[in-house]
């Protein structure tokens, strides 16, 4: 399923400070639609299945010392927003789901949610993900606006995220690492364009790949996460 994404800019930023929503990286599926308003405003628009989400990468964001996220949000019906909290392998962090109940209208809700009552059970150091479910459990069409993000400090991060596959060439082993973009599949393609081998793993940043029983040759592997590509490059097997 193709995914949408909102490039990522350099930034930095603090709690008390409001983060332009359109400046965060953003991933869905092709059932929503992440477009870009006016006053610095996501628009979130959706034709979603019963258990599909829009995802907000917040990097490695500690917050072990501030452990408040919020946000402004607007739906003009009633709906329930629900965030959950994922760690940076991907997983979802127990017990750390929250829902929001929101009764439509014009006007734009502050929501808070603060991770210190969940601190005994999960590692603040580690956040990476948010998903946010709409109406989760239920088919819903229909839109949010979000806006004025706070987040506690998060790295630098710039427009090429670091991604690290070595040796090249390689003979036996290959391995994958990235700083801060997760990735879930790996594809390798042979010089005609024919895919020749695809692997699929549980999201992570570093992962080795056995290539011994790969013919030698020229290879274009391609690092995907959540079916959206992240990474591509030549690759010589020798």
């Amino acid at each position: 399923m193709r995914l949408v994404l909102i490039t990522l800019l350099s930034i930095l930023f603090l709690a008390s400070v409001p983060v332009t929503a359109q400046n965060l990286q953003w991933f869905a599926n092709d059932h929503f639609q992440l477009l870009e308003a006016p006053d610095d405003v996501l628009l979130v628009t959706y034709q979603k299945q019963s258990w599909e989400a829009f995802t907000l990468y917040v990097g490695e964001t500690d917050f072990s010392e501030n452990t408040l996220f919020a946000f402004a949000v607007q739906s003009a019906v009633p709906t329930t927003l629900r965030i959950d909290l994922m760690d940076s392998e991907g997983n979802q962090a127990a017990g750390t789901s929250t829902a929001i109940k929101l009764e439509g209208g014009p006007d734009f809700v502050e929501v808070k949610y603060d991770f210190k009552k969940m601190s005994p059970k999960v590692d603040l150091t580690s956040i990476s993900h948010f998903h946010f479910y709409v109406n989760p459990g239920v088919p819903t069409t229909g839109e949010l606006l979000i806006k004025n993000i706070k987040l506690p400090e998060v790295n630098t991060i710039k427009d090429e995220t670091p991604i690290l596959v070595f040796p090249n060439p390689v003979t036996d082993i290959l391995k994958i690492k990235t700083t801060r973009q997760l990735f879930d599949e790996i594809v390798l393609i042979d010089i005609q364009g024919k895919e020749v081998v695809r692997q699929q793993m549980t999201a992570t940043n570093y992962h080795e790949w056995s290539l011994i029983d790969l013919s030698k040759g020229i290879y274009q592997y391609q690092l995907n996460y959540q079916n959206k590509a992240v990474a591509s490059d030549r690759l010589l097997v020798e």
